[in-house]
């Protein structure tokens, strides 16, 4: 793995504050925006299953603990060398709590991609998401 990977992780991590918080599509134009999109998305990659979208929610959710755990550790690094060594053990922890919510990276980093582009999708995973977030709250 490396950096650009670091940097997809913690971007779906900082993506999950948005994802919960997306307004539902109500607007005339937003709905043919959100079928075009979604047309557009379905001829490149298959839509993700409702199981997929539990598991990228639980993984985004973890991603995004892993990467407020890892911040003031990289801010205190002394050293290039500390930090790397840093950066690589957040690398392998986020990669281990998206497998372990059976993703591959590779499918991880294509939901995330299709959520910047495809409203129905982000409102499908509303639900997932404020469940795997209850789960860390609770």
């Amino acid at each position: 793995m490396n950096r650009s990977n670091i940097a997809t992780l913690a971007f779906a991590a900082l993506s999950v504050a948005w994802l919960a918080a997306a307004p539902a599509q109500t607007t005339q134009s937003q709905t043919e925006e959100t079928a075009v999109s979604t047309q557009t998305i379905s001829t490149q990659k298959a839509a993700p299953s409702d199981a997929e979208l539990k598991s990228f929610a639980g993984a985004v959710v973890e991603v995004h603990r892993i990467n407020d755990a890892y911040i003031p550790k990289l801010q205190a690094a002394d050293t290039p060398d500390e930090e790397q060594k840093l950066e690589a053990a957040a690398l392998r922890e986020m990669v281990q709590a998206v497998e372990q919510e059976g993703l591959s990276v590779e499918k991880y980093e294509e939901i995330l991609t299709q959520t910047q582009t495809n409203n129905e999708l982000v409102h499908r995973l509303k639900r997932p998401l404020r469940d795997a977030l209850s789960r860390v709250w609770t």
